[in-house]
Parts: C-alpha cells; structure tokens; sequence
C-alpha cells in the first residue's frame, strides 16, 4: 500500500469515527426513502430508482461536506431536487455505457464502471457543469487510479460475503436451538445482510471513496497549476 493511500484510509477511519451518527442517520434516511416508495404497487420499482438517483447525489455532498470539515444537516439529503432530471441522466447514462462496454466482455465493463465511479461525487461538487461533462472528468481523475479504486469495491464486496456468511452462521446456530421454517433461514440472513450494507457498509466506503475523490482532485489541480507555472516560465524566457 503506498504512502498516500495508507493516509487516505487513516483519514477515512478518523472521519468515520468523528462524525458515523450524522453519517448512518443520512445513509438511514436515504434508503428508507427508497425502499419505502417501492411498497407502490404499480411504479414502486422507477421511482424508487429516481428517488436513489436523486438522493444519492445528496448523500454524496454530506460525505463531501464531512471530508472537507463544512457543516451539514442530515435533511440535506434532499437538496438536489431541482437537479433531479439531471441527477437520474446521470445514472441512467452511466449504467447504460457499464451494460453495453459488459456485452462485450465483463473486463471492459467493470473498467466502464471504475471510470464513471467518482462522476456522482463531481455532479454532487458541481451540479450545472452537465451529464457527459461529469462522465468526462471522472474518467479523466480515475486515469490511472483504477487499480486502487478496484480493491476499493472487491473491499467493500469481501465485507458484504463477510456479513452473508456470519448471519448465516447466526442462523445455524439458531436452527440448533429451535427449529426454524426454510423461509426464516433464507430471509433473515438476506436482511439482516441487506440492512448491513445499506446502513453500515456502504456509508463506510463512500466516505473512502469520497475521500479518495478529493485527494484526486486536489492532486489534478496541482498538476494543472504546475503545468501553468512551466508554461508561464518557458514563455517567458523565450
């Protein structure tokens, strides 16, 4: 592991401990949202995905807000309402370039998907700069980072067998103790793995990932500034 990003997992852990109440009510309140909405018999399914497209890119900006030491309130969630259009664009646009790079083959896709991974974060930082323009800049701060950004998620896909695995022990080890119907021992641990994710690992790893975007950031704004500074000099001693 290189020095950076032995920092940027230091960092994480730090912000994850200082501020994981603000952080997993935020996550909390998301998903609850968007599973609540898929209870509508007819359309549950599509607005649940607006409403995650939507929300998430709220969520991302309070994890922003929380790397970058700027306050924030959990209702802020529900701040990009009037880019909601945009915000659903977003996704819609990036999960159709994963599946058709995926139909080629699954390599191309998951380096479709590495490259377009850090775009909700820059939406979340600059919502008017548009769709393709977020899409853009994400592959262009992840070039060269996606090695990194790929143990990133096989972390975070470790953590999720993880939690599978032990809740299903949890639940043989019940079976033991008092006999429960087959439905019990398929739909407890589903939940219980489901509620981990989505309250508990998930708000983790996007603080990771959104940590890992503003160091990205500042070091392509560095290089842009040093690349200037060259220029400038050349130009004038020409």
């Amino acid at each position: 592991m290189k020095k950076e990003e032995y920092k940027i997992l230091i960092d994480t852990n730090n912000i994850y401990r200082e501020h994981k109440g603000d952080v997993l009510l935020s996550s909390f309140v998301v998903w609850v949202c968007v599973f609540a909405v898929l209870l509508f018999p007819l359309f549950g399914f599509g607005l649940a995905f607006f409403l995650m497209s939507v929300l998430c890119i709220g969520f991302k900006k309070i994890v922003l807000n929380t790397i970058r030491g700027n306050t924030f309130k959990v209702e802020d969630v529900f701040d990009y309402y009037k880019s909601s259009l945009s915000a659903l664009c977003l996704r819609i646009c990036s999960l159709v370039s994963i599946i058709l790079w995926s139909l080629l083959l699954v390599i191309p896709g998951i380096i479709c998907g590495l490259n377009f991974c850090l775009a909700p974060y820059i939406f979340a930082d600059e919502p008017n700069i548009g769709t393709f323009e977020c899409l853009k800049k994400s592959k262009q701060l992840t070039y060269g980072s996606r090695a990194e950004l790929l143990v990133i998620f096989l972390l975070e896909t470790l953590f999720v067998v993880l939690t599978a695995t032990l809740s299903s022990c949890f639940v043989i080890i019940l079976n033991f103790i008092v006999a429960m119907p087959l439905w019990f021992n398929i739909v407890v641990p589903m939940l219980i793995t489901i509620f981990c994710f989505f309250v508990l690992i998930l708000p983790y790893f996007e603080i990771l990932i959104g940590n890992y975007y503003v160091n990205l950031l500042k070091a392509n704004t560095t290089k842009v500034t040093t690349s200037k500074k060259s220029n400038k000099n050349v130009s004038t001693k020409r």
